[in-house]
């Protein structure tokens, strides 16, 4: 076949000047590669589970790794690829769906099999939290501008061994458990809801079954900073008094907004405004509010347990559901972490390699010896990338492409068509119904266009998204499970939610006027 097309081209090139042949040859060589590409990897065969977000390459290209190589070392099984795809900063990720749902089973399986996986799970990521803590604290002390070249990237690959290390142990279980809930959790519970005679309960039996039972870093903080005011009020001292306390807040929590492309560093000027905001408030009242909420959570969490007289099987799902919200949240703040400590070597090597930014956010960290080495550096590579890169990590390596053969793949395969539709479903994350106008939020800059009112539509929700999300009066995203960004905080917040849409952020515009009716799971 392959010969037939080429006698085919070599009759029609004979009518063509010698200009026209090249470019058409290129075509075709263009277009042979991008189906070598899809087979090599098998890429129309699989179905794609993806999550979008802001970000650049240089930070996120860890996170493609970590679900491969970190995980099979630790667990024996991983993911079989991921692909990651950026343009202009706006990045999505796609884990092939079919390895979801194998790595779902075999943990669940493992769990019941042996319960006090849980446990070792746990104890073993807190050990690799406190040496990728130990790296940090290097990397603060270190004066990286009068390291050689050499130290300065041995240093990195230690810090970024680490980071891959804790991320990796247990994303591609949690990630798979997560955002495949609908398809797994949540027809699990809704039959024995069912079966128990509570059918008319069932949306709020579920939420309170699946609950997170830790209060997220966001409420941690906000906690925190309640006890600065209670000290404040208590001796009757001056906003201006509290700088001290306020420093240290500061370096507890400056990595709260970061994100995958930005190390946004808050300072103790920030959080004094914060407090500022919640000053008319009794932190007294404020802090047993709280923690009214989370033993409320707990005690109905486990009435509903009893009520149901749910089986082991059944409560180990839960105990995975609560292990793995903690790790999730935990996790997202050592993200935004390592968004700040890659953030320094990109500076220092930006100045080594005399790069401007916008050239290293789209290097990553396997080149930088090479690039260290060159007198030269042709930078069209970078900013090919800056339009469009498409990364396939599996456990044998990677490989990079970008421009024009990036976009075309992606489109290929990952692109769909959007049908026009008057409503569309997720699962429900808080219950509530409420109409408002469409506000899109794909990167941080989007955040100033929320106002109060708004239907915050995003692909998914980060940190950096909290203030928009104070002034939402519902939530919905594309992607996201039950332990996500969006579904902790929306129940702390009391915010109707939607989650797991698929494709609202393509379905919807901004200034759309919607219904969200989180009682249903309908927009």
């Amino acid at each position: 076949m392959f010969f037939g097309i080429l006698s085919v081209l070599q009759d029609f090139l004979w009518m063509r000047s010698f200009r026209e042949h090249l470019y058409i040859l290129s075509l075709f060589f263009f277009f042979m590669e991008i189906k070598q590409i899809i087979q090599k990897y098998a890429l129309d065969k699989k179905t794609w589970t993806q999550k979008g977000f802001h970000g650049i390459l240089h930070f996120f290209f860890a996170v493609g790794e970590q679900a491969l190589k970190p995980m099979h070392a630790y667990f024996g099984e991983s993911h079989s690829i991921t692909v990651f795809y950026f343009s202009h900063d706006l990045g999505h990720w796609y884990w092939c769906s079919e390895d979801m749902i194998r790595l779902r089973k075999s943990f669940i399986k493992q769990v019941n099999d042996n319960p006090a996986l849980l446990e070792t799970l746990k104890k073993d990521w807190h050990e690799l939290l406190v040496v990728l803590s130990r790296v940090n604290d290097r990397t603060n002390k270190s004066d990286l501008s009068k390291l050689d070249n050499d130290s300065l990237l041995s240093l990195y690959h230690e810090w970024y061994a680490a980071y891959l290390a804790e991320y990796g142990i247990a994303i591609g279980y949690q990630d798979s458990f997560s955002m495949h809930a609908q398809d797994f959790l949540f027809p699990h519970f809704s039959k024995i809801i069912k079966e128990k005679g509570f059918e008319k309960n069932l949306n709020e039996y579920y939420l309170a079954l699946v609950s997170p039972v830790n209060e997220s870093f966001i409420t941690q903080e906000y906690r925190d900073r309640l006890h600065i005011l209670f000290l404040m009020k208590q001796k009757n001292m001056t906003l201006d008094a509290m700088d001290p306390l306020l420093e240290k807040h500061a370096k507890t929590y400056h990595w709260m907004q970061n994100n995958y492309a930005k190390d946004i560093c808050l300072d103790s000027t920030y959080f004094k405004a914060q407090l500022r905001d919640i000053l008319d408030k009794d932190p007294h009242v404020e802090l047993q509010r709280l923690d009214n909420e989370l033993h409320d959570v707990k005690r109905k969490k486990e009435a509903l347990i009893k009520k149901l007289n749910l089986s082991v099987e059944s409560l180990h799902l839960l105990q995975i559901t609560e292990l793995f919200a903690y790790m999730q949240d935990e996790r997202k703040k050592y993200v935004l972490l390592a968004t700040h400590y890659q953030n320094k070597f990109l500076i220092e090597l930006g100045k080594r390699l005399h790069l401007d930014r916008k050239h290293m956010e789209y290097t990553h960290i396997h080149e930088l010896k090479g690039l260290l080495q060159q007198k030269k550096i042709n930078t069209s590579v970078f900013e090919e990338r800056r339009d469009a890169v498409l990364v396939i990590h599996t456990l044998d390596g990677y490989e990079v492409f970008s421009g024009s053969l990036a976009k075309k793949i992606h489109k290929a395969i990952f692109e769909e068509e959007q049908e026009e539709v008057t409503e569309f479903k997720g699962m429900i994350a808080c219950q509530g119904k409420v109409t408002g106008p469409v506000k899109i939020v794909q990167k941080i800059h989007d955040v100033i266009n929320v106002s109060q009112g708004d239907v915050l539509v995003a692909s998914m929700t980060r940190p950096e998204m909290f203030l928009a999300m104070k002034k939402a009066v519902a939530i919905v995203t594309d992607e996201g499970g039950i332990t996500s960004h969006a579904a902790v905080v929306s129940r702390e917040m009391n915010i109707p939610c939607i989650i797991g849409t698929k494709n609202a952020t393509k379905i919807l515009k901004n200034g759309d006027f919607v219904e969200v009716d989180a009682t249903k799971g309908i927009v």
